[in-house]
């Protein structure tokens, strides 16, 4: 009897559809941003926003100093620099915001006033401003009697410049250009064009003796990129060679790898289209996960590889037949453990759910309807199958007795309580990469020069409008030590202030300032005629992007953060108006909450399968299926964490992967038992070794989440598979020969 063709057909179509859909789509559609991986509090939608907010404003800000040489060199070095950085179209030099800046406070020169000039007016020091001013027009080097003698004789646009803003050390042994990424800088792109432009310099300008120093995020995580494709690049050669050496010593044949590889292809493509589809978009952590997952998408074609070897293979028909129940039931199970994913409010994770469910539906029904009829014939039995089937099969072919159940059951306990005893839980986020030794020494040398130390910490200050924000800022600025206003970084109500301020400053500006000295400082210059100062008209121009990205406005509140680069205590009387937030704590709290959800999604995703497993089944006893993986779950953090890695969230993420992968492997124990079983039990075994290399192979990444991951993965699979005899029943289908004696 032939299997049908008809549904081989429609996967073909569906196939080549997806290709397609998937093609047209995925450019522009793949987020590398690793700040969609990082959980946000959705208790608190401002703080979330705010700190989203900050993470731009400090992430993007990039310095760069250049040493040695002359200092024309210096300058014509600089100067080629901020010109490939600028060519790159994603870098804005500091200027640029400079520039920004003095059309602004021009604009508002008459209305704005730093706390420094404040101070002096309200001491009655007008006279001492004014004096100067002019002194500062007859000084050597003066702006000159242009147009600006006749719009701002008293400089009030320039004391803003110079008091308002942030003030660097520039020696004279060093140029420094600052400026910030007008993009988000884990883009990868973002992050080619920067380092390229970078390298080129180095190229033509350190041979002449100039050395550059840079800090700034992007370069930390393009020296994290690089490191991921050199290491994925390794890994992924490793793991196609093993395969093809793998599948030749089971099959002695490589027809039986690029059928397994090209069922994977399938089943991503088709997974891709699916996310793409539901999302619009996918992030680059559900591409990587993909390779995970080819491990479990390959076991499926396998387990239906090895029921073509042995003496009696039977049919097409009839192999797919004595598979349909055990990998149906796997399917489902896997499935339920990847929906647990949908709890996290994480987009990136719903990706991998979605990601994961398609494609072991793909590769469940490739596996049934189109590998028989492009399998070519039956596959010879190899070396490596023979000596599986004798002594692997002579443990996985053994059916325990109840007291082994509990002596594993104990185990596993102990091993959790040794464990979470010596073991070493991770969740902060500093600790889950190690920086590159050459940044961190350029970044200490750019604090030598210019005490440039990038901080996301900062005081979020909340409002029911913008103008009632900019007051309570004002007010929490006012409150402050001397010692502690000097660590706020920026402030945009010092740019902006409430209308409150604007219209004090203006009046004492006016009464204290302009009415009184203005007229002798413009007979002094012999600018007389003109009104500088008058009420502002039509003239108008934007919040510089200094002050506004400082500002924001989320589900009808409106808040403003203010950078500060130490932490220190706020003024009491402030509370819900005003929080000191730094995120890397925030961040290191959340993810501890995820790494606990995560552990009750393990959790969920073994009791959802306990339900699945009773209303097929209809019996108690089916319950043997889910031991094994949840021993192994129980076993593999504890295991893990004495080989000296760190339990973290991206741990209880493999967890997931254990269960799924785990419960196959048991459920073809129970279907299969006896001599019935034993390619099968062949299959299982090369399932998992299978498994264990595509993602096991993670373990070598310097990445500690990936390493993490990969490492939990293999380990759970490993003691899954050694424990799947545990799902065994005794019954008619099993000889005595085959249990373990008592």
């Amino acid at each position: 009897m032939k299997p049908a063709r008809w549904p081989a057909a429609l996967m073909a179509l569906g196939f080549v559809a997806a290709l397609l859909f998937s093609a047209i789509r995925i450019d522009g559609a793949i987020d590398t941003d690793i700040i969609s991986l990082l959980p946000a509090d959705m208790h608190d939608p401002v703080l979330a926003a705010a700190v989203a907010q900050a993470n731009d404003v400090a992430s993007n800000r990039v310095v760069f100093a250049v040493e040695g040489g002359t200092a024309g060199a210096r300058g014509a070095a600089l100067a080629d620099l901020s010109d490939a950085l600028a060519a790159t179209g994603y870098f804005r030099a500091a200027d640029v915001d400079g520039e920004a800046l003095w059309r602004w406070f021009f604009v508002h020169r008459a209305s704005l006033l730093c706390p420094a000039d404040r101070a002096r007016l309200e001491a009655g020091e007008g006279e001492a401003i004014a004096n100067q001013a002019l002194r500062q027009w007859y000084a050597p080097g003066s702006t000159g009697a242009g147009g600006l003698l006749k719009s701002d004789p008293l400089l009030l646009t320039n004391r803003l410049l110079g008091c308002l803003l942030p003030r660097s050390f520039l020696p004279g042994s060093a140029d420094i250009l600052s400026g910030s990424i007008d993009a988000s800088v884990f883009r990868l792109d973002v992050q080619d064009e920067i380092a390229r432009a970078v390298l080129n310099w180095r190229a033509e300008w350190e041979p002449q003796g100039l050395t550059l120093s840079r800090a700034g995020a992007v370069f930390h995580a393009a020296y994290g990129a690089a490191q991921a494709r050199m290491e994925v690049s390794i890994i992924g050669g490793v793991t196609f060679v093993a395969i093809l050496l793998l599948y030749w010593l089971m099959f002695r044949s490589f027809r039986a790898p690029v059928l397994a590889l090209s069922m994977a292809v399938y089943s991503l493509v088709t997974g891709l289209a699916v996310t793409l589809l539901v999302f619009g978009g996918i992030h680059v952590m559900a591409l990587v996960f993909g390779a995970a997952l080819i491990g479990m998408v390959v076991d499926y074609t396998t387990y239906y590889l090895v029921t073509g070897i042995g003496e009696a293979p039977g049919s097409r028909a009839e192999r797919r037949a004595r598979l349909f129940k055990p990998l149906t039931l796997g399917m489902l199970t896997s499935i339920g453990a990847f929906a647990a994913l949908l709890a996290f409010p994480v987009p990136a994770f719903r990706q991998v759910a979605f990601f994961g469910m398609s494609g072991l539906v793909a590769a469940w029904a490739g596996t049934l309807w189109l590998v028989p009829l492009i399998e070519g014939g039956r596959m010879a039995t190899g070396p490596g199958a023979a000596w599986t089937a004798r002594h692997a099969g002579t443990w996985l072919a053994r059916t325990p007795r109840l007291r082994w159940h509990w002596v594993a059951a104990t185990a596993a306990v102990l091993l959790l309580a040794a464990g979470w005893r010596f073991g070493d839980v991770l969740d902060d986020v500093r600790r889950l990469q190690a920086p590159s030794p050459s940044l961190a020494a350029e970044e200490a040398r750019l604090r030598e020069l210019t005490g440039f130390a990038p901080s996301t910490a900062f005081i979020l200050v909340r409002g029911g409008s913008s103008g009632e924000a900019a007051a309570r800022e004002e007010e929490l600025l006012a409150a402050l030590s001397p010692g502690d206003a000097e660590s706020v970084v920026l402030a945009a109500s010092r740019i902006d202030p409430s209308p409150a301020a604007r219209e004090h400053d203006a009046a004492l500006l006016r009464e204290r300032l302009i009415e009184p000295y203005l007229p002798s400082l413009i007979a002094d210059l012999g600018a007389t005629g003109s009104a500088p100062y008058a009420e502002p008209g039509a003239e108008e121009a934007p919040l510089p992007p200094i002050a506004a990205s400082l500002r924001g406005e989320t589900s009808g509140s409106h808040w403003s953060i203010l950078p500060v680069s130490r932490a220190f205590a706020l003024p009491a009387g402030g509370e819900g108006v005003w929080q000191f937030v730094e995120p890397v704590g925030l961040y290191s709290g959340l993810f501890a909450e995820y790494r606990r959800l995560a552990v009750f999604g393990v959790a969920a995703a073994c009791l959802a399968t306990a339900l699945m497993l009773l209303s097929i089944y209809r019996r108690l006893s089916a319950l043997r299926v889910l031991l094994p993986a949840l021993l192994a779950v129980l076993a593999t953090p504890a295991i893990v964490m004495l080989l000296g890695l760190p339990f973290s969230f991206f741990s209880a993420m493999g967890l997931f992967l254990v269960v799924g992968a785990g419960v196959d492997y048991a459920i073809f124990q129970r279907e299969h038992p006896g001599e019935d079983g034993k390619w099968t039990r062949v299959g299982i075994v090369l399932a998992a070794l299978m498994t264990c290399i595509s993602v096991g192979l993670l373990g070598l990444s310097s990445v500690l989440p990936v390493k993490s991951f990969g490492v939990t993965v293999a380990v759970g699979i490993f003691v899954s598979l050694a424990l799947s005899p545990l799902a065994r029943g005794r019954g008619p289908g099993v000889s005595d020969g085959e249990e373990i004696e008592s």
